[in-house]
């Protein structure tokens, strides 16, 4: 007998970065979504106003009691968080890690989306290590998704958004995986609605749209913005200079890459696109589709 596929999904942190992509992706094949938003949000009025397959409640995410009424009260057998690391939210997952576990949700897909966080304390991300470690203590299956850098955040990390150059530290010849958000959005919704349970509890899912350097990316920007090669991020002008700085040096010694071991601290490139064969017969967007290049 075939197993009986995931039939209601919820989705806390539906922003414009990612989460808002990811309902567009369901309500797009007709999948209903639950989006809970926290009261004060204004985040829903960027989502459509007459689609039946959208239900939007509002919930305190720090309460664990409240969101696991909603749950309950929706049977959802998904809960994707895809709430912000910068403002804390990855921290809060705890809570609604709880309120998933009471409610009897059958996977958590916490906010992963990107580069593989380091292990240590105070490292690259290092709170979504520390969640999974959590989600595993109290017996709540987990699906982590790492696409690598968005397609879309290169021109923030080069701090090309800020000074119109695009900045590369050090050399920029690592090559790192990078993929459209669309993809990501589309890739998340096609596996949660197609595949087995058994397929996707307790799994690292690793995708790519693209391998590539940040000097391959800034090579196609020749003749639209000048590429600047340096030691550091300038500073003037540049919110959060430093960290954009850490990062892409983390890029440079393999972290960029989903085929990054954190604790071998090694790169396996064959395996970072080990599962975009999940989504047969889907064109993935290159880097110059995704930013018009």
């Amino acid at each position: 007998m075939s197993e009986q596929l995931f039939k209601s999904f919820a989705i806390v942190g539906a922003g414009p970065n990612t989460g808002i992509h990811i309902v567009k992706a369901f309500l797009a094949i007709g999948a209903p979504i639950l989006v809970i938003a926290r009261p004060a949000s204004t985040n829903v009025a960027a989502l459509p106003a007459d689609d039946p397959n959208l239900e939007v409640v509002r919930a305190d995410y720090t309460s664990a009691s409240e969101i696991s009424t909603v749950l309950r009260d929706h049977k959802v057998d998904v809960l994707i968080s895809t709430v912000t690391l910068v403002f804390g939210g990855v921290v809060g997952q705890n809570i609604l890690a709880d309120a998933a576990k009471e409610a009897g949700v059958k996977l958590f897909v916490p906010s992963e989306f990107g580069i593989k966080p380091q292990l240590a304390k105070g490292g690259l991300a290092f709170q979504k290590t520390d969640f999974a470690v959590y989600a595993k203590s109290i017996g709540l299956p987990t699906l982590r998704i790492f696409n690598g850098l968005f397609y879309e955040f290169v021109p923030w990390l080069t701090a090309l958004t800020d000074t119109g150059k695009f900045h590369i530290v050090n050399k920029g010849e690592t090559p790192g995986s990078f993929t459209a958000v669309s993809d990501v959005a589309g890739y998340v919704t096609h596996i949660l609605t197609t595949q087995p349970p058994s397929r996707l509890l307790d799994v690292e899912i690793q995708i790519e749209g693209q391998r590539a350097t940040l000097s391959e990316i800034g090579a196609l920007y020749k003749g639209r913005a000048p590429v600047v090669y340096c030691d550091a991020l300038p500073t003037e002008g540049v919110v959060n200079a430093h960290f954009r700085t850490f990062f892409q040096k983390h890029v440079g010694v393999g972290g960029g890459s989903c085929g990054w071991n954190p604790v071998t601290e090694s790169d396996d490139p064959a395996s970072a696109s080990r599962d975009n064969s999940l989504w047969e017969g889907h064109h993935w967007l290159t880097v110059s589709e995704a930013l018009g290049l």
